[in-house]
């Protein structure tokens, strides 16, 4: 389990049933930083079919993170990997990375690099109920 930015531990297994994105980022990623507006765009578009994006953030600053939240207007949940232990279990070594599951908890995707619209759109149409 990660921490997000109110200190509340979460846990993939906290979303079992639901489809999940599971984006690995830093704020210093310029490609990071082009498809965060992408995300937020699904997100908004089938949050009301339970997609929960968690946005795992590589060993940075809480205050960074959340400024960079705010600046972009993200309204999904970002988690702090403080110490990268979660972005080396799942292989995450470059950025963007993008993992893909539905809600029996199987990854049905992963991206590495960014990710377009369209992508993003293909890859969600696959693990919503």
């Amino acid at each position: 389990s990660l921490r997000d930015l109110d200190g509340n531990d979460v846990a993939l297994s906290d979303f079992a049933g639901q489809p999940v994105i599971i984006n690995f980022w830093a704020t210093w990623c310029a490609p990071c930083r082009l498809e965060m507006p992408e995300l937020q765009k699904a997100y908004e578009a089938y949050q009301e079919q339970d997609l929960v994006i968690l946005a795992v953030n590589a060993q940075e600053e809480e205050q960074h993170v959340g400024d960079f939240f705010a600046e972009l207007g993200l309204t999904f949940r970002p988690l702090l990997d403080s110490d990268g232990q979660v972005g080396r279990a799942y292989g995450a070594l470059g950025l963007p990375s993008t993992y893909f599951v539905d809600g029996s908890g199987e990854v049905t995707a992963v991206h590495r690099g960014i990710l377009t619209e369209e992508q993003i759109e293909a890859y969600v149409v696959q693990i919503l109920p």
